[in-house]
């Protein structure tokens, strides 16, 4: 089972998508890393299910791409590859795919720091006051089950579904 790291965003879907693209393509994440080699291709999914790809920087700039999704209001998810993993994007959602073990995880302190890592920097680009690590279920129940952060930890708990709420200290 993968590991999930989510965070709530206030932008809008186009625009958390073009944050992630920026970082990315910017000066990067430290502790997360982008792939090698562009273009990267973000993959859509609207309502009905259809999935197609943009190409950044190639056939479409990141602002445009933003834009585009913001417009479509039939967009529902942004899946954006890492050299490992993935972010996959919803409504007020962000998600840090990994392909990790997450019972190798929770037993691995190692392990452990590097999502740790990765979790707060995602949570400092996101301003978000709280981070949820879980397996690779979370996503799952985004935009059906749950299309809020109460709601989501609620399914989680409901569903028996083993991860950590990390609450993030005020500055």
């Amino acid at each position: 089972m993968a590991i999930e790291i989510l965070v709530t965003t206030s932008r809008t879907l186009g625009g958390a998508t073009r944050a992630v693209l920026e970082q990315l393509l910017g000066p990067g994440f430290m502790n997360i890393d982008a792939l090698e080699t562009l273009p990267i291709e973000v993959e859509l999914t609207n309502v009905e299910s259809e999935e197609w790809g943009e190409m950044v920087p190639e056939d479409i700039s990141i602002a445009d791409l933003g834009e585009k999704i913001k417009a479509d209001r039939e967009i529902l998810r942004a899946r954006v590859p890492l050299r490992l993993g993935h972010f996959l994007l919803f409504p007020g959602f962000v998600s840090l795919c990994r392909p990790d073990n997450y019972e190798e995880f929770m037993a691995d302190p190692r392990a452990r720091q590097i999502v740790g890592r990765e979790s707060l920097e995602l949570a400092s680009a996101f301003g978000a006051a709280e981070i949820i690590i879980c397996g690779d279920a979370a996503t799952d129940f985004l935009g059906t089950d749950a299309t809020t952060w109460d709601e989501l930890k609620d399914v989680l708990r409901e569903e028996a579904i083993d991860h950590q709420v990390i609450v993030i200290p005020k500055r």
